[in-house]
């Protein structure tokens, strides 16, 4: 039990900075990485159950990071909240910018790694929200195209129905 306290003393006490510790207990050691990519993880899966307010002087506290020290991490924890954080903070397009705009040379693999993760995602993501609406404009198109026939077999039932009672 205090070998698995102190464990997670030092996972806690790590932070943010990646810690790599490695346990032989058996024949198979085991190897534990803490790192910026999973220690942002754990953070949005907190953030996603913020109330509004609190949700807001978050993306306001990262916004000030960035803005202090914009670096791959402060970056990063930005551009995760406005990618995939709860609507009302969420802002795919800034998000994109903010990942494109990574520094590749100074970012650990990790935050690459995650950066290109989220890249992908909100590329599938405005994809399909573009396909969407193409789709329902077609839909609507299609719905107007009926309308219109729809109303001009009514105008060849009346004609029709007109020369039937002059006979």
């Amino acid at each position: 039990m205090s070998k698995v306290f102190i464990l997670l003393v030092i996972l806690l006490a790590a932070g943010c900075t990646p810690v790599t510790v490695q346990r032989t207990d058996g024949p198979v050691p085991l190897a534990v990485r803490v790192d910026d990519a999973a220690y942002w993880l754990e953070e949005w899966n907190r953030i996603r159950e913020l109330p509004d307010d609190k949700l807001q002087r978050t993306l306001q506290t990262r916004e000030r990071d960035f803005a202090r020290s914009p670096n791959p991490r402060s970056r990063l924890r930005l551009a995760l909240l406005l990618a995939e954080g709860p609507k009302s903070v969420r802002n795919q397009t800034r998000a994109l910018t903010l990942l494109k705009g990574l520094d590749s040379n100074r970012a650990s693999d990790s935050a690459k790694a995650l950066a290109a993760l989220l890249e992908q995602i909100i590329g599938e993501q405005l994809w399909s929200r573009d396909k969407i609406t193409e789709l329902r404009s077609g839909l609507k198109q299609a719905d107007t195209r009926v309308e219109e026939l729809e109303r001009q077999l009514q105008e060849l039932t009346n004609i029709e129905q007109s020369i039937q009672q002059r006979n």
